[in-house]
Order: C-alpha cells, then sequence, then structure tokens
C-alpha cells in the first residue's frame, strides 16, 4: 500500500479558524483545513509553510503540533498531520480552494468535512481555549 505524507494547518485570527472549500479532484465541494502533501526532503512543518504560501499566498508565524489521523483511500495509506498556526497576514484567497470561511470550533460541523478530518476537529474543540491564549497576535 502506497503511503502518502499530508499536512494541514489551523489557522487561528481573531478567534476564529480557517476552513476552506475544494475546488477540484474527487473531493470537491467538501471543507477542510488548508494544507497538502510533503515533498521529499521536506519535513511536516516545512511543506506546511510551503503550502500556505503556495496556495494562500501568506506566511505562517508559529506552529503548534495538534493531532494526526489515518485515513485509507483507494489503496493509499493518508498519514495527515494537523497543526495550529498563526500568520500576520490574513488570506483572502486560495489556488486551491473555492471558498475560505472563518469560523468557531462550535460552528465548525455546519460544513461538510471529511470524514478523516472529524477527530482532528474534535481535537480542536477539546483545546479551543488554551490555543486562542497562544495564539494570540505577538507583535
Amino acid at each position: 500500500m502506497k503511503i502518502i505524507d499530508v499536512v494541514c494547518g489551523v489557522l487561528i485570527q481573531d478567534e476564529k479558524c480557517l476552513i476552506a472549500r475544494r475546488s477540484t479532484g474527487d473531493s470537491i465541494g467538501k471543507y477542510e483545513f488548508p494544507g497538502g502533501k510533503v515533498e521529499a526532503g521536506e519535513t511536516r512543518e516545512e511543506a506546511l509553510v510551503r503550502e500556505f504560501r503556495e496556495e494562500l499566498q501568506i506566511d505562517l508565524d508559529q506552529l503548534y503540533y495538534l493531532d494526526h489521523s489515518v485515513d485509507i483511500q483507494n489503496e493509499k495509506e493518508i498519514r495527515l498531520t494537523c497543526f495550529v498556526c498563526s500568520s500576520k497576514e490574513k488570506p483572502v484567497k486560495s489556488t486551491a480552494h473555492s471558498n475560505l470561511i472563518w469560523t468557531t470550533p462550535e460552528h465548525i460541523y455546519d460544513y461538510d468535512f471529511f470524514e478523516a478530518d472529524r477527530g482532528l476537529v474534535q481535537t480542536l474543540q477539546k483545546e479551543w481555549l488554551w490555543l486562542k491564549k497562544q495564539m494570540k497576535p505577538k507583535f
């Protein structure tokens, strides 16, 4: 079975987190935390910083490991590592998503999320108060 390492980031700003709606591929219309595949020679953190630059045109300031999940899709094992992150910049568009939404963990299930992401969302909900304090802008 082929193993694919993927990273995603929960960007927190103004006491809300960013979710994004897929605009291409088999998962069109589903919501997720932005991110992408880890390339050869990259750490997971480096991959997330690169993906946010490429897809959202912003730089990340802080990264904290949140959780991980494993999903089997089409004979592939997807290993997803999730980080919580912050930025001094606010994304206005995405090259990989049709819609960017700022929401709170209480309302995140109002959106159609991947089943594999539900455990990450539950961890986010449990840690939300602590994370909001940690991710306050430091500028």
